[in-house]
């Protein structure tokens, strides 16, 4: 993340606007986004199940070639390629834009750089399809070698190679968005309206991994850091998009400008990120924070309350050796009967042991069992049996 890229946000069209400013903001989105589209169609490699296929085995179709009423006529994993690549341009569309209807709306500042990336991975998709026609036999032999007893299902439903070319169908489209002429111009208002929560319902998704960097741990790692710089990187590309999401970004830019570039974070910095995670992990808490409602120091754990912490996790591992020690020092191997309810109540409170069934006060102690407690010389106070309700 170079200089320029951290100061985008303060020269991007809206970035400063106020809540009065938002409606003629949402309504020049449509001038300064543009909508991609992932026109990917992808052959299932299914057919439907039909009476006939169950009757040509003693049992039925085991589950790796049938499932939800479809037959599988070829090797899914041959087909993995194509799903994969179509995840990475939604990967790379969502880094630097947001959903938006059937599509995504991404920068026009980022749109050329966002096209030419998903213009090379359609590319590589075209060429795997290809590959996958040329072996599409060998695809289909390696299927029904591996269910032989449904070899003749599985073939009676196999599509020539040129039908499944028709159904293997890669591109991505770029578009602008303009109203007709003679159209409500609200028609994509509330839609456009919108968008800031998507933003930060998405950005939400990215930061759930963050809590487990920080919780019981007194440093962030830079891989922690890599993800928050990947928030920042998104929010700041969209910032105009909806005027609380600057203040947010402000924020992350002030405290990923003062991180090192290796090594843990520690001390104040890394209770800055602790509030940065609760801040930017919760779509509802940026929301406020943007609005100026949510102050990032109400968020912003005590470092006192974390060393407090620390050291309570600390004394109950102590506690737990010395308990164990203790228990080890002072156990009578010959005393395996425990006292009675009476004998238990006599005995001194620091040395009795804790009560843990409450059966066990009512039990009558066996005539030939040694009783190692010694009873007190007064008769012991009644026990009423309702002292031990819940």
């Amino acid at each position: 993340m170079n200089a320029e890229t951290m100061n985008r946000s303060d020269t991007q069209p809206g970035a400063a606007d106020s809540p009065v400013d938002q409606p003629a903001q949402t309504l020049r989105l449509t001038n300064a986004m543009t909508l991609f589209l992932i026109d990917y169609h992808i052959w299932s490699g299914r057919k439907k199940l039909r009476p006939e296929d169950l009757r040509m085995g003693a049992a039925l179709p085991p589950d790796g070639l049938v499932s939800l009423g479809s037959k599988k006529v070829c090797d899914p994993d041959a087909l993995r390629v194509f799903h994969r690549k179509r995840r990475h341009i939604e990967r790379l569309l969502l880094a630097v834009g947001t959903r938006f209807l059937s599509g995504y709306l991404v920068p026009n500042t980022h749109a050329a750089e966002v096209l030419a990336e998903a213009t090379a991975i359609t590319a590589e998709a075209r060429a795997a399809a290809e590959d996958f026609l040329a072996d599409y036999d060998r695809h289909i032999d390696a299927w029904c070698a591996a269910y032989p007893t449904w070899e003749q299902a599985i073939r009676n439903a196999i599509d020539p190679v040129e039908v499944v070319r028709g159904q293997l169908r890669f591109r991505v489209l770029a578009l602008k968005i303009e109203t007709a002429a003679g159209v409500a111009e609200d028609t994509l208002a509330e839609d456009l309206a919108a968008v800031g929560e998507t933003i930060f319902s998405e950005v939400e998704q990215v930061a759930r991994s963050l809590e487990q960097s920080f919780l019981g741990r007194d440093g962030l790692s830079q891989r922690a850091v890599g993800t928050f710089r990947r928030i920042y990187d998104k929010l700041n590309a969209l910032s105009f998009a909806d005027y609380r999401i600057d203040p947010v970004v402000r924020a992350l830019r002030d405290w990923l400008g003062r991180l090192p570039q290796s090594g843990p974070i520690g001390g104040s910095l890394f209770l800055e990120g602790w509030a940065l995670m609760r801040l930017v992990g919760d779509a509802q808490a940026m929301a406020r924070h943007g609005a100026g409602i949510l102050a990032l120091s109400e968020l912003m754990p005590g470092a006192q309350a974390l060393a407090a912490g620390q050291r309570a996790a600390e004394t109950d591992a102590d506690a737990e050796v010395d308990t164990d020690a203790t228990a080890v020092a002072v156990a009578d191997p010959g005393d395996t009967h425990r006292p009675d309810a009476e004998t238990a109540l006599a005995m001194d409170p620091p040395a009795a042991e804790p009560v843990t069934d409450f059966d066990d006060l009512f039990d009558t102690p066996s005539a030939t069992a040694p009783v190692t407690a010694t009873a007190p010389s007064g008769p012991p106070e009644p026990i009423g049996v309702q002292d031990f309700w819940f």
